[in-house]
C-alpha cells in the first residue's frame, strides 16, 4: 500500500515545506487541483457535496497544476505528484501533453496524471469546447498522450483532433500512468478501457468492495485484467491497520488520506468536510510526520 494526499485548499505557501516532509517521511504521492476559473453563479450543482454548494471560498488561491507540481518537485526528490484531476476535455491535448512532460523533465518523471471530464457547463461554453463530447474527446485526448510520450515522429487522425506527423521533446524517459477519475458506470468504464488505473473522490470503507468488484468486471470485459493496474481510494474511515490491510486485499494500491482532518468523517459528508480542515502549517507537518510513523511504516 502506497500513501498519499490532497493540496486542495492548502496556501500555495505553504506548498514547499510540506512536499519536503512527505518527501523526507515516506509518502509516496501528493495530489493538486484543477480549477481554471470559479464562475459566480453555476448553472448546474456541485456533485460532491450533500447539498450540491460549493465549499470552498470562490476568490481562493489554486495554482494551475503543472506550476504547483514544479514548486514542489524543485525541492524534493522521491515523492511522486499528479493532477487530481486534470479537466482534460477541456484543455487542447497537444499543448497540455507539451506541459506535462516539460514537468515530467524537471521532476526526473516522479509524475502521473489524473483526468476528469470536468462537470461545469459554464468551463465549456467559456472556454468554446462541446460539452457534449466530452467524453469522446477525452478518449482521443488520452491516446494522443500516450502516442506523443513514445517519442518520435507521430500523427492521429480522429473524429475531434486530427493532425500530420509531429515531434515533441523532451518526452518522459517512462511513460506517465494515467488514471481516470469519476465515480460514476461510464467513468469506471473508461478508467478500465483506457487508464492505468483509477482515481476514487471519497468513499466509506463498506462501500469499497461493490466499487472495485465494478471496475473488475468492467476490466474483464475489456480483457485487461491482467494488465497492471493502480486503485487510488480515498476511503477516511478506513482508520486502523486493519481496515487498510482488509483494502490492500481488495486491490487498493494507493490511499489518500488528509492526516491532519479529524477522523470519523463519512463519506456521506461530502469531501468538503475533510478540505475545510486547514490547521497552521506547524501542525500539518507533525501530522504528516506522525501519520508516517504510526501507520506507514508499519504498513
Amino acid at each position: 500500500m502506497r500513501f498519499g494526499f490532497h493540496m486542495f485548499m492548502v496556501p500555495p505557501a505553504e506548498h514547499q515545506e510540506i512536499a519536503r516532509t512527505a518527501d523526507a517521511w515516506g509518502w509516496d504521492s501528493i495530489q493538486v487541483a484543477d480549477a481554471p476559473f470559479f464562475p459566480e453563479v453555476i448553472s448546474v450543482p456541485y456533485p460532491y457535496t450533500p447539498d450540491g454548494t460549493r465549499f470552498w471560498p470562490l476568490d481562493m488561491d489554486v495554482l494551475d497544476p503543472w506550476i504547483a507540481i514544479t514548486n514542489m518537485a524543485v525541492v524534493t526528490r522521491r515523492v511522486r505528484f499528479l493532477p487530481s484531476v486534470l479537466r482534460l476535455a477541456i484543455r487542447q491535448p497537444l499543448l497540455e501533453a507539451k506541459s506535462m512532460f516539460s514537468v515530467a523533465a524537471v521532476a526526473n518523471d516522479r509524475l502521473a496524471l489524473g483526468v476528469g471530464l470536468a462537470w461545469m457547463p459554464e468551463e465549456f461554453k467559456w472556454l468554446n469546447m462541446d460539452m457534449k463530447t466530452r467524453g469522446a474527446r477525452q478518449d482521443e485526448a488520452i491516446q494522443i498522450i500516450r502516442l506523443l510520450m513514445q517519442g518520435g515522429m507521430q500523427e492521429f487522425h480522429g473524429k475531434h483532433y486530427d493532425f500530420d506527423r509531429l515531434t515533441m521533446a523532451p518526452v518522459p524517459k517512462k511513460p506517465i500512468p494515467i488514471y481516470v477519475g469519476g465515480t460514476t458506470p461510464p467513468a469506471l468504464r473508461r478508467a478500465a478501457r483506457l487508464g492505468d488505473g483509477w482515481v476514487s473522490v471519497i468513499h466509506d470503507k463498506e462501500d469499497v468492495p461493490g466499487v472495485i468488484a465494478e471496475l473488475n468486471g468492467y476490466r474483464r470485459e475489456y480483457g485487461r485484467e491482467n494488465e497492471p493496474f493502480d486503485i487510488m481510494m480515498h476511503c477516511p474511515d478506513a482508520a486502523s491497520l486493519d481496515d487498510i490491510r482488509r483494502l490492500e486485499a481488495l486491490g487498493v494500491t494507493d490511499l489518500q488520506v488528509t492526516p491532519w482532518a479529524h477522523p470519523g468523517i463519512l463519506a456521506e459528508m461530502g469531501v468538503g468536510a475533510i478540505m475545510q480542515q486547514q490547521p497552521p502549517l506547524e501542525v500539518k507537518l507533525e501530522a504528516i510526520k506522525r501519520y508516517a510513523d504510526q501507520v506507514i511504516a508499519k504498513v
